[in-house]
């Protein structure tokens, strides 16, 4: 659980129902005073390129908003606004924020330049005056001595008001970046926000007071936020893939990193050697609750002991995910060194004494090569030990070593103890149980693994907005586009095409549920011709219902006969759906024959000349699809009436609505953003 910094929004309505009373031959906003205590026509034009420019009024379900992102009454503007008008609602609204502004710096003593003030109206025309009677971190910041303002600092209090609906979204985090970066260095470009990064802290079932830090790109991280859980310690933080989130390690890209939990040992110690305040005291606890190790005859446990050869294979090799193997000589690990020894893991000469001590390197070596993890082929991070295996355990947050006279060290001669081998044990076991590593996805009753090498959704949340029917993207080019079938009739395309839409999606047909029988759509020939004579480009769908390849295929035959003699630019698209009914033919079917189905109608409209398409639904891509297997084709996928899309992956185009409404459409319509020119 975190703390939900979400404080919008903005200028109390009171304030811009005088603002709507004003006369409408305001200047616009190059004229006025320019100084400490007025924004800047810089400031201004920095502004209006983040609000970005709306026509007509749109609301957040609380409040409603015109042109630059100014609240208004509801109903007011009903036939749009212009630009000046605009512009003058923009410079009233960002002149009360200038002026909570100034009497702030000016009750504090403080003196800042105009790029800093311009900065400070920005923030507040997005968040509302509330910072500044508060005790937030920016209002601290700037009520502080000194005349200087550390860069991490700036940051961080500037970005820490990045969330809506308690979540970070990506397009506040950058504008809070792009702010700190105008009041450190000046800059209205927004190009100098990219010195820095940030990390969203997911602390799983623990909670923190903030879930978000920024930092300078390139740069070591050095320090993480703090998190807390009932019975347990934060071992630490990882990216979603695995990696360990390490201090030293230099800032790179923007994202999420989750966190490592380490149950406490009882209260009471289970051996009578086993200090409860020893580091390792909660790893040999757990491995010893789960039966993976075990203490002597006499009930010690002897945590600085030496561990053998043969334990150690016998250990790692289990909790790497090998099975339990029998001797294969005299020996009781003669199986296990067998194993390593087949697999490439370790030499026949490292493998000589299984009763001897085994060293620190062999271990890590025997380690890294169990997980199947690559090389480092960095530096290392150790003053004596220069090992690829060492440094790829170390970035994996598998091993530590040690800091001595303020070097790191990790001693790879020296033998490893029953404690410090437990530590990388239950590390492992965490590694591969995916507490740590495998990302997933929660989609109702199922969760399923995050998919190796799928692209993910890219697109900023925050950059959707919707007016009426037709949605926007403020991040990207798109187009705005219709699909249709018979239960439309009679469409006027010319009207469609003068209604803003750059695109339509026809039925061809489709395959019966039951029977299974190919039907032909009863206006597909008329829509097509005339969609094509009004311009627009065109794209055709078959709603499938295959469960063989050969189904499939001839599916993509009856398209293509269909469409055969038309200039079709648009996508041909393979809509297979789920209908959830057991006496569908498609109830189910299996992931592997729907991918192989989807693959031959793509393959065969391809070769055909035109661009396939797969059509998704949240169930579809994350429970029926196989995605990795289909992701060389484009994806068009529907979820209705979101904010935003919520789909984990990357698609090229969304079905946003089937409630929209065109001219020269009867009823409802479902409608589509394209994404790219």
């Amino acid at each position: 659980m975190t703390h939900d910094r979400t404080h919008f929004r903005r200028i109390p309505a009171l304030l811009l129902l005088f603002a709507l009373l004003l006369p409408a031959a305001v200047p616009a906003l190059a004229a006025g005073p320019e100084g400490p205590g007025a924004l800047s026509q810089a400031g201004a034009d920095f502004l209006k390129a983040r609000e970005s420019f709306s026509e007509t009024p749109y609301t957040d379900g609380t409040n409603w908003y015109v042109g630059y992102g100014t609240q208004c009454q509801a109903g007011a503007y009903a036939e749009g606004i212009t630009e000046e008008e605009a512009d003058r609602l923009l410079r009233e609204a960002a002149a009360v924020c200038a002026a909570a502004v100034a009497d702030f710096l000016e009750e504090h003593g403080r003196t800042v330049g105009q790029s800093q003030f311009d900065a400070l109206v920005s923030f507040t025309y997005s968040l509302g005056t509330g910072w500044l009677s508060g005790s937030s971190d920016l209002a601290e910041l700037l009520a502080g001595p000194g005349d200087t303002y550390d860069t991490l600092e700036t940051v961080n209090a500037f970005g820490v008001w990045c969330h809506a609906g308690g979540q970070v979204v990506k397009g506040l985090a950058r504008r809070r970046m792009e702010e700190a970066a105008l009041f450190l260095w000046g800059d209205y470009s927004g190009q100098a926000a990219g010195n820095f990064t940030y990390l969203v802290f997911d602390p799983g079932e623990g909670e923190m007071a903030s879930d978000v830090m920024f930092y300078q790109a390139g740069e070591p991280y050095g320090a993480f936020p703090d998190a807390r859980r009932e019975g347990y310690a934060l071992e630490g933080w990882r990216r979603p893939e695995g990696g360990a989130l390490l201090a030293g390690m230099p800032a790179g890209e923007s994202g999420t990193v989750e966190a490592l939990w380490r149950k406490l040992g009882p209260a009471e110690s289970p051996y009578p050697d086993l200090d409860a305040g020893a580091w390792y005291y909660d790893y040999v606890c757990a491995l010893s609750g789960q039966g993976i190790v075990s203490g002597y005859p006499d009930g010690t446990f002897d945590p600085s002991g030496s561990v053998t050869l043969g334990e150690a294979l016998k250990l790692v090799l289990l909790a790497a995910g090998y099975e339990e193997q029998a001797p294969a000589g005299g020996h009781w690990s003669s199986g296990y060194a067998a194993l390593a020894r087949t697999e490439g893991l370790l030499t026949a000469g490292e493998l000589a004494e299984l009763d001897g001590a085994v060293s620190r390197l062999t271990v890590a070596r025997l380690t890294a090569g169990a997980l199947g993890l690559a090389p480092a082929s960095g530096p290392s991070p150790f003053a004596d030990a220069d090992d690829a295996s060492v440094t790829a355990l170390y970035e994996w947050g598998i091993l530590e070593g040690s800091q001595e006279n303020g070097r790191r060290l990790y001693k790879p001669a020296d033998g490893i103890s029953r404690a410090e081998l437990s530590a990388l044990i239950w590390r492992v076991n965490c590694l591969r149980a995916g507490e740590t590593g495998k990302a997933q996805i929660t989609y109702g009753a199922y969760t399923v693994d995050v998919l190796e090498g799928v692209p993910v959704n890219g697109y900023d949340p925050a950059a959707f907005r919707r007016k009426g029917s037709v949605m926007e993207y403020a991040a990207g080019e798109t187009r705005l586009g219709v699909d249709v079938s018979s239960y439309q009739g009679d469409i006027d395309w010319a009207r469609v095409k003068a209604d803003g839409v750059d695109f339509a999606i026809l039925r061809v047909g489709g395959r019966g549920y039951t029977e299974g029988g190919l039907y032909a759509d009863t206006k597909f020939e008329q829509n097509l011709q005339g969609a094509l004579d009004a311009g627009l480009e065109v794209g055709v769908y078959f709603f499938s219902q295959a469960i063989t390849v050969k189904e499939a295929e001839e599916e993509a035959r009856f398209v293509l006969d269909k469409i055969r003699g038309y200039a079709l630019t648009g996508p041909v698209v393979f809509d297979w759906e789920a209908l959830g009914k057991s006496e569908a033919r498609t109830y189910g079917l299996d992931t592997d024959t729907l991918c192989r189905c989807a693959l031959a109608f793509c393959e065969l409209v391809e070769e055909a000349g035109y661009t396939p398409m797969i059509y998704l639904t949240s169930y579809a891509g994350y429970v029926k699809y196989d995605l990795s297997r289909v992701m060389d084709y484009p994806f068009w996928f529907a979820e209705y009436d979101k904010a935003a899309p919520t789909f984990y992956y990357h698609f090229q185009m969304w079905q946003y609505t089937s409630k929209g409404s065109v001219d020269g459409i009867q009823g409802n319509v479902d409608m589509n953003l394209w994404f790219g020119a």
